[in-house]
């Protein structure tokens, strides 16, 4: 019997530092270690753990994913994930993020094999030449002080993924300075980091769903999802063009700080509204900036927006692609114009790969400019064709950009 909490506790427990899922055809090889010991076989080292094990290896099999890292270093206490989506175009590339010890294992788990998978997209989609990948911490906030033994594990981590990451939520600026000031496979802090950057090709978006509804943008009412690094920017930027904007967050020192930037005839145009009655609002553009999993089969009949546009990861509730064209599909007849959100934020990947090869050469002014060719004019093309051919835009897109990844070629991932 089971009397272990997670998976993590039963490694801490069982002494057990590093586990690995490896993709073996349609199954998973799963191996473990102590630290510095040789691999064995994980039922060796983690035995009475099948239903722990599971929680892990089944979403990695539904995503098709490559490999799957969970790291548990004793010293200081790191629960360390690495996911592996994709290293077809390159070795990966994405962010790193960090949830609080409250939030379910099961959660934790879907988040990073889905936000890897994302990346797969973003990579091919901008030719980064990088595959996808993610890293997750799940523990609380990294210490103010004395924190160089902390610092020094996830930086080992970090190196041995054999991944270049970068910022993302849970994490402070400092954080990823200081990590940055220890490998050089951390990047995306120059420039305003990538959050600007990811922000400025949702802004490109935007202005280019706007004009396939046939609105300007001053003209147009956007509701966005979230106020954090990037959504602020994001609605900053919208108010500067005149847009309309019903926002909502759950802290509402983002909102303050959101009006507090703006002129008062921009805060005259802002509407606030509480974070369930976000996606309920009539809006022409709903811009998820958030947490993903927003859009759900069932959801869709609640939506009062035209389009949907925004900068979160795994807008779709999916395990795979499969899953994300059915749902685009629905969200298709139902009316409702949905740009691929890898498309829509792809700036944070573009700015995070040109930053880790540039260096401190890295120039914002390029990187914006590729940015606009990817999440301006590529989406732009996309929303043309998809008028012109009555498809859901994600599949013209995915057809496009994600080429062996996509559902004819069998390596779509598992259908759930």
């Amino acid at each position: 019997m089971e009397s272990h909490p997670s998976l993590i506790d039963a490694m801490r427990d069982l002494e057990v530092e590093r586990l690995r899922f490896q993709a073996q055809g349609e199954r998973a090889r799963v191996i473990a270690a102590r630290r510095d010991e040789p691999w064995k076989p994980a039922a060796d080292l983690l035995p009475d753990c099948k239903s722990l094990l599971a929680l892990y290896e089944a979403p990695f099999l539904a995503g098709g994913h490559e490999r799957l890292d969970v790291v548990f270093r004793d010293g200081v206490g790191l629960r360390f994930l690495c996911a592996v989506h994709s290293s077809r175009a390159g070795p990966g590339a994405g962010g790193l993020r960090r949830h609080d010890l409250v939030d379910p294992e099961e959660t934790v788990v879907r988040d990073v094999l889905n936000l890897a998978r994302a990346m797969t997209y973003k990579n091919l989609a901008a030719e980064t030449g990088r595959g996808g990948s993610k890293l997750c911490i799940h523990n609380p906030p990294l210490p103010p002080y004395d924190r160089d033994a902390w610092l020094e594990a996830l930086v080992e981590e970090i190196d041995l993924s054999g991944t270049i990451t970068g910022p993302d939520t849970g994490l402070t600026g400092a954080d990823m300075i200081d990590l940055a000031a220890r490998t050089d496979n951390v990047s995306g802090i120059l420039g305003g980091g990538t959050s600007v950057s990811a922000a400025f090709g949702v802004h490109e978006a935007i202005k280019a769903t706007a004009a396939a509804l046939g609105r300007p943008l001053n003209e147009t009412h956007v509701a966005i999802q979230g106020l954090g690094s990037l959504g602020l920017e994001l609605a900053t930027q919208l108010a500067g063009d005149g847009a309309k904007l019903t926002v909502t967050d759950q802290d509402h020192g983002r909102i303050d700080a959101l009006l507090s930037g703006l002129t008062p005839a921009a805060r005259k145009l802002v509407g606030i509204v509480a974070p369930y009655q976000i996606t309920e609002v009539e809006a022409d553009i709903l811009a998820p900036c958030a947490a993903g999993d927003v859009i759900t089969a069932d959801g869709i009949a609640g939506l009062n927006c035209r389009a949907i546009c925004g900068g979160a990861n795994n807008q779709l509730r999916a395990a795979n692609l499969d899953d994300e064209l059915a749902l685009a599909e629905r969200l298709h007849l139902a009316g409702i114009l949905f740009v691929p959100d890898w498309l829509a934020s792809a700036g944070g990947a573009i700015h995070g790969v040109m930053e880790a090869t540039k260096g401190e050469t890295f120039e914002t002014k390029k990187a914006r400019a590729r940015i606009r060719r990817v999440s301006g004019w590529a989406v732009d093309a996309v929303l043309e064709d998809a008028k012109r051919t009555g498809r859901a835009p994600l599949h013209i897109a995915a057809e496009r950009y994600l080429g062996s990844l996509s559902p004819a070629s069998g390596n779509a991932g598992q259908g759930s």
